[in-house]
């Protein structure tokens, strides 16, 4: 009898927590409703270094960190969290995709059927979530049920996201409760200070370290973003983030790269950005100064800052 390939899990490049953590818990899913013989069947993987909140997550539950994929050359993949080419392996199109499971804009062709799960959520890891809820073959343990609770607080910015639902905060309550977890607003905050520091990071790093790309026609999008609890740090360090910006755009090809600053205490974000036009006054209707602009109550990449960016871009 012919040994069945492994099932792969990843999510996009540029790894935050949700990506992490709803792999190891889709995977964990999986191979309890359908277990294999070598227990291997479905591997979780990650494509990219993980940030320290997701370190900080990970070691909370002591969860081990998913290996790392490099290639999806003759593999049987399924994508998590995203479902554009841009955010995944070079070579996605030598893989045999057999799912998605997403909660961000659809871009995505393939040659044949396949199942395709997204819903307008929070985070990956609530869609993930409701599969063990509904399925009373596979136990939610308290490990999986921390790192997923980890990961809707972490992409919902502790409920405070535009991107989050009742249904996200209902999920999150029945999770807290599996996982131990009393306080989950306090825990929340914890699980994002891990992560809202930029000592030592170099200006490259704080770019990249969360960062998306998108494709319109001809123009290449870069954003990144990066969570701190006040703009001192980033202000401080101003100058150097936008040469890197500069330099990074003029390398990489980008028309626009732009780095997401979002302060968690005051809710807002600064924008720092090198463009070919002015593209950010154009989608934000602000005029920029020093390519910064200050945008209160935006905190969402997803629901904020890419829909203005594709109503503008899809115009050209």
């Amino acid at each position: 009898m012919k040994k069945e390939k492994p099932i792969y899990i990843t999510g996009h490049k540029k790894p935050d927590t949700d990506t992490i953590c709803s792999p190891i818990a889709y995977a964990d899913y999986l191979n309890k409703k359908n277990p294999s013989s070598d227990g291997k069947k479905v591997i979780p993987c990650r494509l990219g270094k993980i940030n320290s909140e997701t370190r900080f997550v990970l070691n909370y539950f002591k969860v081990k960190i998913p290996k790392l994929l490099n290639s999806a050359k003759g593999k049987r993949i399924i994508l998590l969290d995203h479902n554009e080419k841009t955010q995944t392996l070079d070579d996605i199109e030598k893989a045999e995709i057999i799912e998605i499971i997403d909660h961000h804009k659809i871009n995505f062709e393939y040659e044949k059927p396949i199942f395709f799960h997204t819903e307008p959520i929070g985070s990956t890891a609530s869609l993930i979530a409701k599969r063990y809820f509904n399925d009373k073959k596979a136990k939610l343990s308290k490990k999986i049920a921390g790192i997923l609770l980890s990961a809707i607080l972490s992409d919902t910015v502790v409920f405070r996201s535009p991107t989050t639902t009742k249904e996200d905060k209902e999920i999150a309550k029945k999770l807290a409760k599996i996982a131990g977890i009393k306080d989950i607003e306090s825990f929340g905050i914890e699980i994002k200070k891990a992560k809202a520091s930029l000592k030592g990071m170099k200006a490259k790093d704080i770019i990249f370290s969360d960062s998306k790309q998108y494709k319109f026609g001809n123009i290449k999008l870069g954003v990144g973003q990066v969570e701190v609890c006040g703009l001192e740090e980033v202000n401080a360090r101003k100058k150097e983030i936008q040469k890197e910006l500069e330099n990074s755009a003029k390398k990489e090809n980008y028309d626009l790269l732009v780095l997401m600053a979002t302060d968690i205490i005051k809710m807002g974000s600064l924008l720092l950005f090198w463009e070919k036009e002015n593209y950010i006054e154009k989608a934000f209707n602000k005029k920029p100064k020093d390519n910064t602009i200050y945008l209160k109550g935006v905190i969402s990449r997803k629901k904020q800052i890419i829909p203005p960016l594709t109503k503008l871009f899809s115009k050209k």
